[in-house]
């Protein structure tokens, strides 16, 4: 039997997978990829390592979601919010690179 651990997080994560893309200020592409988690404050993205190193002050996270609740098709309806964001800590995770944001605010 396994001891149990304290969730340390202030909010629960819940797997999701949305395509997403972080942005510097000027809205250039730092890093392009998949949501693998995503809660009221934070997520983690799933993205292929980039050439240069990813820094940015004040990067913008887009995550697309499906518009509604129901069964998605390719040709669903969807649509993008954007948060301003903090990035927290990244992650080898074997050939991909794993970003923690913390989401700080909402853009649209």
């Amino acid at each position: 039997m396994s001891p149990r651990i304290a969730e340390r997080r202030r909010a629960v994560r819940a797997p999701a997978a949305f395509p997403a893309t972080l942005r510097d200020r000027r809205g250039r592409v730092l890093a392009r990829g998949r949501t693998a988690d995503i809660s009221e404050i934070g997520a983690l993205l799933v993205v292929r390592p980039t050439a240069g190193p990813i820094r940015a002050t004040k990067p913008v996270l887009e995550v697309v979601l499906p518009a509604a609740a129901e069964p998605q098709t390719k040709r669903s309806p969807k649509r993008t919010v954007r948060y301003r964001c903090r990035i927290v800590r990244m992650t080898a995770l074997g050939q991909m690179l794993g970003i923690a944001v913390e989401l700080i605010d909402k853009l649209a």
